[in-house]
């Protein structure tokens, strides 16, 4: 009996240790970026200087990463309190509905070296549930992940007193009809090959606020993109003058192919007009597209 509690003890210890925090100093710097332009969206980027080099170090053992994964979650707050995501940007939010922009580091994104990387997070302004005028905020960042022995690596940093003037905003609306698309691509060759299913794609959409995803949806193996009432009246938040874009893949399992990717000028648009996309070019054989702003 004794031996078996003995051993209950010593396993419960090793697990102790292995999932105890390690609070390395992961993240060297962070630079904050305000009013920076991403594919035609106005926001805040934010530049993470990093280095996993204090790991290996640590352990003697340079395979210390292998088949690690660590994330970059990124939120920000005004006078303590979490801000709120904007309508549109549930993609981007926590557990508990504020806002927070994940970054997944992995591979040679984590190796080991002499050398500081860099990752960036760009943050629309539009995703700000913040009122138009001037704006004091945080930008709060943690880092989080096991290494290859099981322990757990977190450190919490902060940039504060970030000031930006929030512009204007606008609602956009979305009604995708349908995209079709080449049977084959700008190489003359089938999009997949398959000896028992067509060579069709697996056609994704994803509609773009800079990077920011606000709405995503794919087709499986055919070369039209039709989801009838769900890619119709697609709502979110801009900001005025922003563009939007939408991104047009074919999904697979390691990587997505690009098909197209569509930019949508806003600067230009009167509110409350319909406007409607149409252009066959690229990899795009047709589509009916219209879009409004408010």
């Amino acid at each position: 009996m004794q031996k078996i509690l003995f051993l209950f003890i010593s396993v419960m210890i090793l697990t102790a240790l292995q999932t105890k925090a390690n609070n390395l100093k992961i993240i060297q710097s962070v630079t904050v970026e305000t009013d920076y332009t991403l594919d035609g969206t106005k926001g805040i980027n934010i530049t993470y200087r990093y280095n996993f080099l204090s790991l290996e170090e640590e352990h003697h053992n340079d395979t210390i990463l292998k088949n690690s994964i660590f994330k970059i979650k990124t939120s920000v707050s005004e006078n303590d309190e979490v801000i709120e995501p904007a309508n549109g940007y549930k993609s981007v939010t926590d557990e508990n509905g504020d806002l927070e922009f994940t970054i997944t580091l992995m591979g040679s994104e984590i190796e080991a070296s002499k050398f500081d990387k860099n990752v960036s997070q760009f943050i629309p302004y539009a995703s700000l549930k913040l009122n138009e005028g001037v704006h004091t905020i945080s930008v709060n960042a943690e880092i989080t992940g096991k290494d290859a022995i099981g322990f757990l690596h977190q450190q919490k940093i902060a940039k504060t007193n970030v000031e930006f003037k929030k512009p204007a905003t606008r609602n956009f609306t979305f009604n995708i009809d349908y995209i079709e698309i080449n049977t084959l691509n700008t190489n003359g060759k089938a999009w997949d090959y398959s000896l028992f299913k067509t060579d069709a794609p697996d056609v994704g959409v994803n509609v773009l606020v800079g990077n920011t995803s606000v709405y995503k949806n794919h087709v499986n193996d055919t070369y039209m993109f039709a989801v009838g009432p769900n890619s119709k009246n697609i709502q979110f938040t801009i900001s005025e003058n922003d563009k939007v874009a939408i991104l047009v893949q074919d999904i697979d399992v390691m990587f997505d192919d690009f098909i197209a990717k569509l930019l949508f000028k806003t600067s230009d648009k009167k509110s409350g007009t319909l406007y409607s996309y149409n252009t066959a070019k690229g990899n795009i054989k047709s589509c009916n597209i219209t879009f409004k702003i408010e």
